[in-house]
């Protein structure tokens, strides 16, 4: 995750420069290109203890020379005088120097270990696995159900134009996309139709000499060129079927695109591939077929087939057993074929089949070591840097559980990890990674909004074994859990102090194992009853306890002053004020003043679990307005305190969204207006100037 962090500490330089002035665009620019070089030395996969140790160095250095950046830019921000900012200044500099001059020595080492490492690969190859997706995808070329979806696919080989056309079938890998394909391309209605039919696999160890000689089935001494000019000869004026199976890149595609000439015959190509993008751009104008995961009935009759039809006579209990087994394995015949092995090496042995029932999750992942995880693992090795860190952040998140897209848009905006691309603010740069996600098969989508638009996502329990592993390989998340979860990686693990990683939380009574912690993130994701925090992880960015009840606003958060994100739920004691002319003590429901000292804060979320309650709003001091970095302000229907205007305005330099502002205290006195761009800011009737695009929502 070297790059990851790389990136993170450049958006924390970035970030001081809008906060003090400095002019820090020397240090941010070498970063850059150190992370260029890590972005070229990522593809080498495999065990390489060496790198591994240098990769744990560079993110070690870059997430301390965070903090220190950000404690010295804010010395520098609320600097009383020019000697004290002076004194910062010089402080901040010294910091970066020093580290710059670390990290460049570590990812020159890095990359030289790179370069040596290469050596030792095929050109062309990054070899994770020693066998391909289809050796598992296909056993004996058993395929049950989809016999509609087999028709579709077959009309539109067999039918069609005269031109040439390639059909696309997209999925992720294990669901059966090179079984579709086999089954399609042996079947009597092809092989009377087409005078040529040839195949090979791309797959990741991709070279262009060896899908030649596969679709040419021969072995040759001849140049690359000469391959692809005597396939293209023997192609020429015959109606051909090439299935190109397991094909990730669209450079691969266009390295032997040209072999296949267009006769206007009907010839056809039918590919297989786990990225939608390489499906879309290689398609002749039809949308690609996406492969669903099996029904329960499909998945049943699969175990029927490779267990029960094939090993003789079993009791009702064994096929009790294996309905609960099917039901448990997720739709993907991948996690059948590895289950099915497993059973068939135990004989009828109820008590064994009994086990398998119970721990189903546990046996798969445990045998995914050693085939399944291994075809899996082939797309998370194959993402493109700056989707790593994103395909990891997953692992936060409980098995099953509906991942809303806004949720996801707004920890990842402020998480450190996304590259800034000029053009795009960081939400619409996290909703291109989703659906890069999405695209290559790694997560799914839940729900569409009624625009069209995603509403929630969600990952296959096997995909989400893969990213628990390497989350926790990396260092990346460290996922607290209770006795209940049984998944083998998701135990409950011991809170490391010192490691900069997200804590995620899923039981109240962990909790309290985070103090102390130094931990990046912490995030709760299970509704907590009604507790006192001790917040004293101080140099945490993003703390989300949306879902943690607090009696009042819990002072501590004012000393995490690194806080990029802060989601509160307040559920104070009010039922003795109910009907009672006694005011509410301030202490009870106002947020302190002092609250716009954390002046990295981007999002704030407050949640009041009382939305009918209007008699008794949290108030919000106006000095919130001034924090600089504030994006997003998310007032749980409480309202702001009322201003009258004075020569010193408040400017909102970074807001961009308000919602769920109190309605009741929107008066004259506090009347926002939307503006369409930055470049004429406008003053309004609260004294309040707004300098950004503003969402506003009640």
């Amino acid at each position: 995750m070297a790059y990851a962090a790389v990136t993170s500490l450049m958006r924390t330089i970035h970030q001081s420069m809008e906060l003090t002035g400095c002019d820090l665009q020397p240090f941010y620019e070498k970063l850059e290109s150190l992370r260029a070089i890590l972005e070229k030395s990522c593809n080498i996969m495999g065990d390489h203890e060496g790198l591994t140790i240098l990769e744990v160095e560079i993110v070690e250095v870059a997430y301390t020379t965070e903090d220190m950046v950000d404690s010295e830019s804010r010395n520098v921000f609320l600097a009383q005088n020019l000697e004290e900012r002076s004194r910062a200044m010089w402080e901040l500099f010294f910091v970066l120097e020093q580290a710059l001059e670390y990290i460049d020595s570590a990812v020159k080492q890095y990359w030289m270990a790179t370069s040596n490492s290469m050596k030792d690969l095929k050109p062309q190859t990054c070899s994770l696995v020693s066998l391909p997706e289809h050796a598992f995808e296909q056993p004996e070329n058993i395929m049950v159900g989809r016999k509609n979806e087999f028709e579709m696919m077959l009309d539109q080989l067999a039918r069609g134009g005269r031109e040439l056309e390639v059909v696309s079938i997209v999925g992720m890998g294990g669901i059966g996309k090179t079984t579709l394909a086999t089954k399609l391309y042996s079947d009597p209605c092809i092989m009377s139709r087409f005078d040529i039919r040839a195949k090979a696999t791309v797959s990741q160890e991709y070279c262009v000499r060896n899908v030649l000689l596969g679709l040419l089935s021969s072995r040759s001494d001849e140049p690359d060129d000469q391959l692809a000019d005597r396939l293209q000869k023997h192609l020429k004026g015959r109606r051909y079927l090439v299935v190109i199976d397991d094909i990730w890149t669209t450079e691969a595609w266009d390295d032997i695109k040209l072999c296949f000439p267009d006769c206007y015959n009907g010839s056809r190509i039918l590919l297989t591939t786990r990225n939608v993008e390489v499906a879309g751009y290689a398609n002749s104008g039809k949308p690609p077929y996406h492969m669903r995961l099996m029904n329960f009935d499909e998945s049943w009759n699969l175990l029927h087939k490779m267990i029960f039809e094939k090993e003789g006579s079993y009791s009702p209990e064994f096929e009790n057993i294996g309905k609960q087994i099917a039901s448990k394995c997720g739709g993907l015949p991948l996690a059948m074929t590895v289950i099915a092995g497993l059973l068939s090496k135990m004989g009828q042995r109820l008590d064994e089949w009994q086990n398998v029932a119970e721990n189903v999750s546990s046996v798969v992942s445990t045998d995914l070591e050693a085939k399944c995880m291994r075809v899996l693992a082939l797309s998370y090795h194959h993402l493109p840097s700056h989707l790593k860190p994103c395909f990891l952040y997953f692992a936060i998140f409980a098995e099953d559980e509906r991942i809303y897209v806004n949720k996801l848009v707004e920890l990842w905006s402020v998480e450190g990890f996304l590259n800034e691309e000029e053009g795009k603010s960081i939400e619409e740069v996290a909703t291109t990674c989703i659906n890069e996600l999405i695209d290559r098969s790694l997560i799914y989508i839940h729900n569409l909004s009624f625009c069209g638009t995603i509403e929630s996502c969600g990952m296959h329990d096997l995909t989400r074994e893969l990213c628990l592993r390497e989350a926790r390989n990396m260092n990346f998340v460290n996922v607290i859990r209770g006795k209940s979860d049984q998944n083998s990686c998701a135990q409950p693990m011991q809170c490391s102090f010192k490691s900069r990683n997200r804590i995620s939380i899923h039981n109240e009574k962990e909790l309290a194992w985070c103090r102390n912690s130094e931990a990046h993130s912490i995030i709760t994701l299970c509704r907590f009853k009604y507790v006192t925090l001790e917040l004293s992880f101080k140099l945490v960015r993003v703390l989300d306890l949306g879902l943690t009840r607090c009696p009042i606003f819990p002072s501590g958060v004012l000393s995490l002053i690194h806080l990029r994100y802060l989601s509160l739920c307040f559920y104070p004691c009010l039922r003795q004020y109910r009907g009672s002319k006694e005011a509410v003590p301030s202490s009870i429901i106002d947020i302190p003043l002092s609250i716009s000292s954390l002046c990295y804060l981007q999002t704030f979320k407050l949640d009041f679990p009382f939305p009918n309650d209007t008699d008794y709003p949290f108030i919000l001091p106006l000095e919130i307005l001034t924090m600089p970095q504030l994006r997003k302000l998310c007032m749980g229907w409480n309202y702001l305190l009322s201003h009258e205007p004075t020569e010193n305005r408040l400017v909102l330099k970074s807001l961009q969204c308000l919602n769920k502002l109190n309605p009741r205290y929107c008066t004259g006195s506090f009347c926002w207006e939307r503006q369409g761009t930055n470049k004429n800011a406008r003053q309004d009737s609260s004294g309040i100037i707004l300098k950004s695009k503003l969402s506003l929502s009640i």
